[in-house]
């Protein structure tokens, strides 16, 4: 008892602090490069720039100086569209200025380029940008008329930091500020091992993804989506591509289907989506070919089991046979730190949501992680559960939390395709989202999963703050 006072303390103290932290921080200019759900175009973000005192170039190699800016005669958008991607739809281009109230389902469109009449161009071979803005606010998101080819990022390896896009920020001096890319973080957990192995998990900022193995491998949603996929699929990256692009948390529901072969998938509801052998097969490979750890964590059997525990237990022998010498001993508990873990020689942590099985399975199945959800369709009412004010005593639990920033359908509104699916809904909540963990709520979250990550600026905010609290929390 005496312990659990400690730790409640302790933990109570470090939110206190956090908070101060928090309130302290100033936070730097920087950019972000992300991609829309919906149509896969490039997103451009920007956070305490200088507006009007700027530029926003996008380049798809590494850009170096010199940079200049020329005049070119006028054009009108059919031949701009014609020579550069390709003219977009309605839904192509937006733009969200942060400090204008937002609408929980209205987005300003504007295309950002065909308004001008002149180009920039970088290096000493002057390479025309392929995109560029003036900043008019200190911070926004405008989704670009880029078509992003995502079969890019399959391509990627271990070794791979940035790729496809980079952008630079140039001051009113055309001095270089910030730049950015889009960027895979294979190794991060090893990268920051110095800073971060003292941590436990509950420590760390750490981005996951929701209905993880809810996607389509090739799936094209510009000429592929039905009513069905528009509400079953969360994802576009399959579970090897989502862990190297630095996602440690994987949100796992899992069907049995007794007259199929094989008898588990990963699940969205009701929906079949992936083998559960892929799945797993994926988490093998990576966490073998980087030394990451992953947090598996199985949140729900929607499909077959019953109340009856023979078919649980069976996934649980199945899930040790393919990576039983990949899982973690749960004995080292939620308060072993990183340096604990890599210290065993083994990488994946298997949650489970049901407590009789996880007593029964005492070498082998974790708690899981505790999941805020809030169920709700408007970003006002997302923004107001997640605010950190209505966690309670969630800020003292020692198991690590995940706050499930997603808006969320009712049955009837997908019955009548009221928001128009998943991606546009994730097309609306993500760039708030990643503003609102980035800057108000960073140093007080532990786990952020969402749908379509690559619409967020999540990883990029992990790194960010688990660097921060590395340097603002006392060592022993």
């Amino acid at each position: 008892m005496f312990n659990q006072v400690k730790t409640i303390i302790f933990v109570s103290l470090a939110s206190i602090v956090n908070l101060c932290f928090c309130a302290n921080i100033e936070h730097p200019l920087r950019l972000s490069l992300t991609i829309s759900s919906k149509l896969h175009h490039l997103e451009i973000s920007w956070f305490s720039v200088k507006p009007t005192e700027g530029v926003i170039l996008i380049t798809n190699d590494e850009p170096s100086g010199p940079y200049h800016k020329y005049s070119v005669p006028a054009y009108n958008d059919d031949h701009f569209y014609a020579s550069t991607t390709e003219k977009p739809d309605t839904e192509s281009t937006s733009t969200t200025h942060y400090d204008q109230p937002y609408a929980d389902s209205v987005e300003v469109f504007e295309s950002r380029m065909a308004e001008t009449d002149s180009i920039w161009t970088y290096g000493p071979s002057n390479k025309t940008a392929q995109y560029w803005l003036e900043p008019k606010e200190p911070s926004g998101w405008v989704t670009t008329n880029i078509l992003f080819d995502v079969e890019l990022s399959k391509q990627i390896s271990i070794r791979t930091k940035c790729y496809g896009y980079w952008a630079v920020y140039l001051n009113g001096n055309g001095e270089v500020k910030a730049t950015a890319c889009v960027s895979a973080h294979p190794t991060w957990m090893n990268d920051m091992k110095s800073h971060i192995g003292r941590f436990k998990f509950r420590d760390l900022f750490l981005a996951g993804t929701h209905d993880s193995g809810s996607y389509r491998d090739g799936f094209n949603p510009r000429r592929n989506e039905t009513l069905v996929t528009k509400y079953a699929l969360t994802q576009d990256d399959d579970i090897y591509t989502q862990l190297m692009h630095g996602v440690r948390y994987l949100d796992i529901r899992i069907g049995y289907y007794r007259a199929s072969h094989p008898v588990f998938w990963v699940n969205h509801g009701i929906t079949k989506q992936q083998s559960l052998a892929k799945v797993l097969r994926q988490v093998k490979d990576f966490v073998l070919e980087t030394n990451e750890i992953v947090i598996f964590d199985v949140q729900e059997w929607p499909v077959g089991f019953g109340k009856k525990l023979d078919i649980h237990r069976n996934l649980v022998h199945y899930i040790q046979t393919e990576i039983g010498d990949l899982l973690v001993d749960p004995n080292l508990t939620w308060d072993a730190n990183l340096d604990d873990i890599w210290k065993t020689k083994r990488n994946v942590i298997l949650g489970y949501d049901h407590i009789a099985m996880v007593h029964e399975f005492p070498s082998y199945l974790w708690h899981s992680v505790q999941q805020r959800w809030g169920n709700v369709q408007s970003l006002t009412d997302l923004k107001r559960y997640l605010s950190p004010s209505s966690r309670g005593f969630l800020l003292f639990s020692s198991r690590p939390v995940a706050d499930m920033a997603e808006l969320t359908p009712n049955t009837w509104d997908v019955l009548t395709d009221r928001f128009g699916g998943l991606r546009r809904m994730a097309d609306q909540a993500n760039r708030h989202i990643s503003r609102w963990y980035i800057e108000e709520w960073g140093s007080m979250t532990n786990i952020v999963a969402v749908d379509f990550i690559r619409g967020t600026n999540l990883m990029e905010t992990a790194l960010y703050w688990n660097g921060k609290k590395d340097i603002l929390s006392p060592k022993r």
